[in-house]
């Protein structure tokens, strides 16, 4: 029998890599899985967020909602007490800040509780509000829809030109 090249071996580990990465966090019994969508209510750009190690992509200021990242896993019952840790980078959102502490991006994390839901959804939608608060919906609706349980679709303010 002919012994497998290097290269097959480097070929047959790259196409595991995403399956072993997407199942580093075994889900519970009886849980489910939702994608990750980030809302930015702040004038802060975020580079990068992670929900409990979920990598959750970026968002502009005032913005969001536009694209899901797959997924996190949680309960298919809500309990008080159930939190996530998030994790993200911001910077400035204004176009040509140069200020020091504007440029370089900075880390936040903080372990957020996951509002009740009455039944599993597909959606974990992150609130990143003003004063680094940050709210976590399991839902089937998105920010803006009708009976949405969270904040309203982030709004720029009026005096804001960029």
């Amino acid at each position: 029998m002919k012994r497998p090249t290097i290269l097959t071996l480097c070929a047959l580990a790259l196409l595991t890599l995403p399956l072993v990465a997407c199942s580093s966090k075994k889900p519970a019994a009886e849980s489910y899985s939702a994608n990750i969508s980030a809302y930015n209510h702040t004038e802060d750009y975020i580079h990068q967020f992670y929900v409990d190690g979920a990598g959750g992509g970026n968002s502009r200021p005032y913005g969001g909602g536009g694209s899901f990242v797959c997924c996190v896993s949680f309960p298919a019952n809500w309990r008080a007490g159930l939190n996530a840790t998030v994790k993200w980078t911001t910077s400035s959102g204004i176009p040509g800040d140069t200020r020091p502490d504007a440029i370089k991006p900075r880390w936040h994390e903080k372990i957020v509780p996951i509002e009740k839901y009455d039944e599993p959804g597909g959606l974990l939608n992150v609130h990143f509000l003003p004063n680094n608060e940050v709210r976590l919906i399991i839902s089937n609706k998105r920010a803006g829809a009708k009976d949405y349980p969270g904040p309203a679709y982030p709004v720029k303010p009026a005096d804001w030109k960029w």
